[in-house]
């Protein structure tokens, strides 16, 4: 994944969500980057129908599968235009290394956003909201 991808990638999952929320996340973005780090945003906008596939995951009985969300369609923050989830690019990669993920926590604090990481039942770390 190319940095290209990743602008056009971000640029368009923050066209769908409130302006104030794409304002913060550019913020947080810029700020990764004068760090060194590449985001990408993998949902900003989720609609209720993908909202309650995502809540069976976790809940359809396949072992050792995770459960990804405790919210059912029209409960999450993704369905209002409200939440955004972030990934790191790591040599053109998606990376899940949960050391780089409390960046995002600091970040979020710095533009004014809250961050799942401090959730106190459910821990979502790649998640910011307003």
């Amino acid at each position: 994944m190319n940095s290209e991808t990743i602008k056009r990638q971000n640029a368009s999952r923050l066209s769908n969500v409130n302006p104030i929320l794409a304002e913060k996340c550019r913020a947080i973005i810029a700020l990764a980057e004068s760090e060194g780090f590449s985001l990408i945003v993998t949902c900003g906008f989720r609609s209720n129908k993908e909202q309650n596939r995502l809540y069976s995951i976790g809940r359809r009985g396949v072992p050792d599968e995770k459960k990804v969300t405790n919210a059912r369609a029209g409960q999450s923050n993704h369905n209002h235009g409200t939440a955004v989830d972030f990934a790191f690019v790591v040599n053109g990669e998606i990376s899940w290394n949960a050391k780089l993920y409390q960046n995002i926590g600091r970040w979020a604090k710095i533009v004014g956003l809250s961050w799942g990481g401090d959730w106190r039942d459910f821990k979502d770390y790649p998640h910011v909201e307003l």
